[in-house]
């Protein structure tokens, strides 16, 4: 399951709380899948610092939280707070935004001389020639303008779009016409 790591919240900036969560998991839920927060939870304990044991108290806990239930405070801090990022995670993340913005690459331009794509490789080598770095704290969408940018300089790209003409039978239209509008 990995090692726990660290979430921790810091409340009026004079509050800091942690607990102990499994990455996987943490990072799971971060993402948006329903995951249980029991199996997320390492500890069933709130600290004050993690690092040299030091719980919470009770009183702290209610005044804050408003339970003492370590559940309910772990989803809270893991909605508001930060989760350390492991470095193999940070890896991952890392490499799937970097595959995230060249398939965009890919998809939405093509070579000016062709009017076809560029391969994904090409793509790829050009961002290592380029030496275009991922940003794994950034969303994919935010970076790929700066990677376009980038990637101008050594290879011609221009925004690919194409209009096409679909000739639907009149009895598939209402399923085509509901697939389209989404």
């Amino acid at each position: 399951m990995g090692e726990p790591v660290i979430a921790r919240i810091d409340i009026k900036g004079k509050h800091h709380f942690e607990v102990y969560v499994y990455p996987e998991k943490a990072y799971a839920y971060l993402e948006g899948n329903k995951i249980n927060i029991e199996d997320i939870l390492a500890i069933e304990k709130v600290f004050r610092d993690a690092r040299k044991g030091i719980e919470a108290s009770s009183k702290d806990l209610i005044q804050i939280f408003g339970t003492e239930d370590p559940y309910q405070i772990c989803k809270r801090i893991l909605d508001e707070g930060k989760v350390q990022l492991t470095t193999e995670y940070l890896k991952k993340l890392q490499e799937r935004k970097r595959r995230w913005i060249i398939n965009f690459i890919h998809q939405n331009f093509v070579d000016p001389k062709t009017n076809l794509p560029h391969p994904t490789s090409r793509i790829e080598r050009a961002m290592k020639e380029a030496k275009v770095r991922v940003d794994p704290y950034k969303k994919a969408e935010e970076q790929v303008n700066q990677v376009i940018e980038a990637l101008r300089k050594i290879l011609p790209l221009k925004g690919g779009s194409s209009r096409i003409r679909v000739k639907v039978p009149i009895e598939m239209w209402g399923k085509v016409r509901a697939g389209l509008s989404g």
